[in-house]
This record gives structure tokens, C-alpha cells and sequence, in this order.
């Protein structure tokens, strides 16, 4: 394991960032841990929505201490977006396919293959310890009613792709993320992330809770919300859910 950490395999679990809570409350982890499940019976995803966990997709969560405020490791969630990004994209060999969709939603050719969940953990609300940085990748299987069509590395790589092969290489894939972000801060994360993000300077739809606004994807500002321009104003959008008017 890269930089010494813990790898935990379960066969199901309720949720793998649950269980990065559990250790967090009962055992005081202080290194960085990975939780790794064949299915979950709860499984979650942004704004408390289910995510369907059956077995043959991956579903893991890194158990990540902190040591800076929330304010920097809300940048966690383009690093963990950009680890998952190069791996389907080395894994298809085809990085012209694969892009990255605000917040930290991976697309194939436009279709959902991964989502990602930060969550804090720790002591208290204002100096929490960890971040759990929660995975799902749909590897041999992929919801065909969800809010945003999706898609499974098998169904887009056309052959067999292991699960153990995805897990190994994620893993690497975000060590190698984490490590620049630690030595270079949040500025290289979004430049990165920008050059591989799908529909900035193209019209979009964002869905905010009580209002839906349309208007063109700008940019990303410096500490990652979405610059939405409209009715010739700008507006930074720190959390919703965004679709393309060309879709």
C-alpha cells in the first residue's frame, strides 16, 4: 500500500464511508485507511440519495487525516475526481473519452461511470480529524434510471475488466493525486481539472434546491465553485446538480 496505509476488505458492508466513521469513533485511527466492499446494503450518494451497490462494482473510501482546514480539503473532491479520471482512462486507453463533471462526477463519452462522496469525520464539526473520501466506480453494472445516464468500464472497455485490477490501480492513482495536491496546493489540482472538464464554456442547467438556473459554465474559481454566468451576471455555485443543454 502506497505511504504505509491500510487496505480492509469486506464482503458487504452497510457503507464503506460508514464504516471510515465507525473507525474514526471507535479505534481513534490516526493513518490513513481504506475500506473496500463487494456490495453495500446502504450505499449513499450526494444529497442523501441511494446508491445501488450490487456486487461487481467498487465501492471504497479512503480514511484520509487532515492537518489544514475544511476550506482547503473541500479541494479533496477534484483530487479524488482526477484519480479516478486517469485511472478508466488508462484502464480504456482512451483519455479523449473520459472527463471530469462538476463537482466530481467521472463521464464516458458523457455517461456516469463514477461518483464521489466527501464526508468529514472526527471530534467535532469544526476541527474534524479525517475526510472520507468515498469511491463508486460501476465496473460490471450501472443504474439504467438514474438522475444522469450511466455506464460500466465493461460496457465501455468492451471486455472483462476485475475488480481487483480497478481497486489496485485507484488506489495508486489517488496516492499520486493526493501527493501533488499536499506539495503544491489546490492551483495545479484545478488546472488539471479544467483541461479534462466536460461543458465549461458551454451552456448548462443547475438544479439548486427551490430553483434551476440556466446559463453558460464559465469557469471554476479558485476554490473550485462553478462560475455560472446569466442574465448578465455571474453567480459561484458551491453545490448542485448540473446537466447540458446539448444532451
Amino acid at each position: 500500500m502506497p505511504g504505509g496505509d491500510d487496505l480492509r476488505l469486506f464482503d458487504v458492508l452497510d457503507s464503506t464511508n460508514a464504516e471510515c466513521r465507525r473507525i474514526v469513533e471507535q479505534e481513534g485511527a490516526t493513518g490513513n485507511i481504506w475500506v473496500v466492499a463487494g456490495s453495500q446494503t446502504m450505499g449513499r450518494g450526494r444529497r442523501g440519495r441511494t446508491w445501488e451497490s450490487p456486487s461487481g462494482n467498487i465501492y471504497a473510501s479512503l480514511l484520509y487525516k487532515i492537518d489544514c482546514d475544511l476550506a482547503a480539503a473541500s479541494g479533496l473532491s477534484f483530487v479524488a475526481a482526477l484519480a479516478v479520471r486517469d485511472m478508466v482512462a488508462d484502464i480504456l486507453q482512451a483519455p479523449d473519452r473520459v472527463s471530469c463533471k462538476w463537482p466530481n462526477d467521472i463521464l464516458v463519452e458523457g455517461r456516469k461511470i463514477s461518483g464521489i462522496l466527501l464526508e468529514t469525520a472526527g471530534p467535532g464539526h469544526e476541527m474534524p480529524s479525517h475526510v472520507i473520501i468515498g469511491i463508486g466506480i460501476n465496473v460490471s453494472h450501472h443504474p439504467e434510471d438514474s438522475l444522469y445516464p450511466a455506464t460500466d468500464l465493461n460496457g465501455a472497455a468492451g471486455r472483462k475488466i476485475t475488480r481487483e485490477q480497478v481497486t489496485e490501480n485507484l488506489i495508486l492513482s489517488l496516492a499520486h493525486w493526493i501527493s501533488r495536491w499536499e506539495n503544491s496546493g489546490f492551483s495545479p489540482i484545478r488546472k488539471a481539472w479544467k483541461a479534462c472538464a466536460h461543458g465549461v464554456g458551454e451552456d448548462i442547467i443547475v438544479r439548486l434546491p427551490g430553483e434551476e438556473l440556466c446559463g453558460r459554465f464559465v469557469d471554476l474559481d479558485e476554490a473550485g465553485a462553478l462560475i455560472l454566468e446569466f442574465d448578465g451576471k455571474r453567480r459561484h455555485i458551491t453545490a448542485g446538480d448540473i446537466f447540458f443543454t446539448q444532451e
